[in-house]
């Protein structure tokens, strides 16, 4: 018999409206979407998982992004970051990360949702860091106790001369070669997000090579299926890292029709993904003040192109 594919990860965190009298009944939706897992943003310190119970449901799977978190440093400290060539800064980064280990620790300790993966960035990028730096931060986390999570570097897109970064951290090749010296343990691997590959490459073409570069390594995670645009659209100017929807034919979708990401090219990184790859969905809506049902629509919309 073959194996049913696991339902993608939802990273709705990305989609959830701004109005706090919303959120119980987007939270409720969600549970009750057919998902497989949360991608669930490192919860400020002191702060614990949220998420409405994360949406109330036992059996999904975490994928734990330091994301915004190292955003949120970077706008006060530039040389913050895992590969960051100031120790401090890079200290600083790896305590970060231990949060989401607690937070892994946590959860496998009660009957909520396992921490499945960890997303952990290569911040700051080379104007001020460098990849043994990295190596140096992941040797830490690597001797840690984890809980069963595995530890996924995303690729962001990185510098690329004649073109303004959206993140601008290291190259997909000084990762990879970093993660392929630790990848014995097997407890680490790389995460591609659609997006913000097309954005350093500014072509549809480029996560597909990314992809195939992570899974020829034998390193391939997880594959985050969030959208780019070379055109100015409601979620902002072309290039943006704004995690646009697909495109499709569902009336729901209608509003990214100029996203670059679209059924065929899901379908090929599906295939480039294989059997064991995490497959998360991230998107955001438009407009801003879009009611859950709305809300709710696109993430149908979008995870029902990544079930195909």
């Amino acid at each position: 018999m073959t194996p049913q594919p696991t339902a993608a990860t939802l990273g709705a965190y990305a989609m959830a409206p701004k109005d706090p009298t919303l959120l119980g009944d987007f939270w409720a939706e969600v549970g009750a979407l057919p998902i497989g897992g949360l991608e669930l943003p490192l919860p400020a310190e002191g702060a614990g998982p949220d998420p409405a119970g994360l949406a109330a449901r036992p059996d999904l799977r975490l994928l734990v992004t330091c994301i915004p978190t190292v955003m949120g440093r970077l706008g006060a400290d530039p040389a913050y970051g895992l590969a960051s060539s100031d120790d401090d800064a890079r200290r600083r980064a790896v305590a970060d990360v231990r949060r989401a280990r607690d937070l892994a620790e946590d959860q496998a300790a009660s009957d909520g949702a396992a921490v499945a993966a960890i997303q952990v960035h290569s911040a700051p990028g080379p104007r001020s860091g460098d990849r043994d730096a990295l190596a140096r931060s992941l040797d830490e986390i690597l001797a840690w106790d984890l809980a069963g999570a595995r530890v996924l570097v995303e690729h962001c897109d990185t510098l690329v001369a004649g073109q303004p970064p959206a993140k601008g951290f290291l190259t997909i090749e000084d990762e990879l070669a970093v993660l392929a010296d630790r990848s014995a343990a097997g407890a680490v691997g790389m995460s591609i997000n659609w997006g913000r590959s097309a954005i350093e490459g500014r072509s549809a073409r480029t996560p597909l090579e990314h992809l195939r570069a992570a899974a020829d390594a034998g390193l391939l995670g997880a594959l985050v299926l969030s959208g780019a645009t070379d055109a100015e659209t409601p979620w902002g100017a072309a290039w943006g890292d704004a995690h646009i929807p697909p495109r499709g034919s569902d009336p729901a979708l209608a509003a990214s029709a100029d996203s670059l990401l679209g059924p065929d090219d899901v379908a090929a990184a599906l295939a480039l993904a294989g059997p064991g790859c995490l497959v998360a969905v991230k998107v955001a809506v438009r407009p801003l003040d879009a009611d859950v049902a709305t809300r709710i629509a696109v993430a149908r919309a979008a995870l029902a192109l990544a079930a195909r």
